[in-house]
């Protein structure tokens, strides 16, 4: 933006190429060149002075853009730095998460054994349970023996035992 002609300053400016025309002919020679086709255009300094007589600023565009740019950089870096935290978060959820899932597979695991452990008490308990059943069969059985026997004898010697 080194120089402007006067229908890119109208536009610029926001008024009619007439208007700005007279405006740069009031200008001094200083602010005012001719180009390689004899058309004439104001430089840097007069655009100043024409902002100043305005009161309008148009060549703080570039700076803006120029700004804009490292606005833009300044965004990346900050979503980049709050991307990285994000992951950070993330990745220590995902570490708790973890040692949580490995503290309920070592309950699960001590369940397990005491489930098994369970199960063979149960097991032996029912062992018991049969052998005293058979060991009331053969008492019963003997019992049931012993009265037939006693069932034979005659009322004295069953009430003498003899």
């Amino acid at each position: 933006m080194e120089t402007k002609t006067v229908s890119e300053l109208a536009e610029l400016f926001g008024v009619t190429r007439q208007a700005m025309n007279k405006r740069v002919k009031s200008l001094d020679s200083e602010f005012v060149e001719k180009n390689e086709k004899n058309i004439t255009v104001v430089n840097l300094l007069g655009i100043h002075e024409l902002e100043g007589l305005y009161g309008k600023v148009v060549t703080a565009e570039a700076e803006v853009v120029e700004q804009h740019e490292v606005a833009v950089k300044a965004d990346d870096s900050a979503v980049f730095e709050m991307l990285s935290n994000f992951m950070k978060d993330k990745n220590t959820e995902i570490d708790r998460l973890q040692q949580q899932l490995n503290t309920k597979d070592e309950q699960l695991s001590t369940k397990d054994a005491q489930i098994a452990e369970k199960d063979l008490q149960i097991k032996k308990q029912q062992e018991l349970m049969d052998k005293a059943l058979t060991d009331q069969k053969a008492f019963l059985a003997e019992i049931q023996k012993e009265i037939s026997a006693d069932k034979n004898k005659g009322f004295f010697s069953r009430v003498f035992g003899k």
